[in-house]
């Protein structure tokens, strides 16, 4: 084991000078359910998630598998159990899929034996379907002050719920690499859905925003990446199948990803295979100037 001071930027697998993570939100109708009960009655508006499942999740995977870029899908119990093909074919495509509880709750607003019922039946549906128990957890919105704990309970290892960073950091007050969760964080002005979801009534969003120019898009995403490049960061992309799935947007990732690769020496991973590299290298959450970073092989980057 060598040891290296890095002033500001992590040290990334065979040097690469930043870390790409693309992450699914495979929410279907349920991101609109969530907004307001009423879309139960709303055949028009329950049908813009059912996009997602019908046609989005195709389109989407037949991009990743174009660019030979690996994903992160994040899936509730039941969209896995209402849209099972959709989600069987993430998985047979290579993806890693993690949980997403199982009715798309707000955690934040669940008594502790609710949390821990909606992760339990939720995992128990992924396990179902797909064989394994989800190690990786991304909530709707907000999660109480002992969901981290009922995680590391039902074994799970890393997290995408936060937004205080551009990197990794470790959850619940302890450095232990082995026993704490690790989160992959993400940020809204990379993520699909700020800048496309939109309907009429119920109103989405309130205001009535126009919905963004693809070239505006396509070009903060740019932007963004660059920066990160400069800086050595973590860079988390947001979608969801019904969102960027639409045969025009879905060109937008097309070239993002195009862009991204051309920019060189960058490690596209899962939020997994991030969440687990960085319990190797990271000794604290303050990675930046004077830190040590212990640096290791990280599995299938020898």
């Amino acid at each position: 084991m060598s040891i290296e001071a890095r002033s500001t930027a992590p040290a990334w697998p065979d040097d690469a000078r930043v870390a790409v993570v693309v992450t699914v939100d495979h929410d279907a109708e349920w991101f609109w359910l969530r907004l307001d009960e009423s879309v139960a009655r709303r055949a028009k508006t329950r049908s813009l998630g059912e996009y997602g499942p019908r046609r989005g999740v195709p389109r989407l995977l037949d991009a990743l598998r174009t660019a030979e870029v690996p994903s992160t899908w994040f899936v509730t119990g039941i969209v896995a159990e209402r849209h099972r093909a959709s989600v069987e074919a993430v998985a047979e495509a290579g993806h890693e899929i993690g949980s997403r509880g199982y009715e798309l709750e707000s955690f934040h607003q669940l008594s502790r034996d609710q949390q821990a019922d909606a992760l339990d039946r939720g995992g128990a549906v992924l396990e179902r379907v797909l064989g394994a128990r989800p190690r990786g957890f991304r909530g709707y919105d907000e999660v109480a002050p002992d969901t981290f704990e009922l995680l590391l309970e039902r074994g799970y290892r890393w997290t995408s719920l936060l937004r205080g960073d551009d990197r990794p950091s470790f959850l619940g007050g302890t450095f232990d690499a082995q026993r704490s969760l690790v989160d992959v964080p993400a940020h809204w002005e990379l993520a699909d859905m700020p800048n496309f979801a939109f309907n009429f009534a119920p109103a989405m969003p309130a205001g009535q925003s126009r919905i963004a120019p693809y070239a505006r898009v396509l070009d903060d995403w740019k932007r963004e990446f660059d920066a990160y490049h400069r800086h050595g960061g973590l860079y988390v992309l947001t979608l969801d199948p019904q969102s960027i799935g639409k045969p025009g947007r879905i060109s937008i990732l097309n070239e993002l990803l195009a862009h991204i690769r051309g920019a060189g020496s960058v490690w596209f991973a899962t939020a997994g295979q991030v969440a687990e590299y960085w319990r190797t290298v990271a000794t604290t959450n303050d990675v930046g100037e004077g830190e040590v970073i212990r640096r290791r092989t990280f599995p299938g980057n020898e």
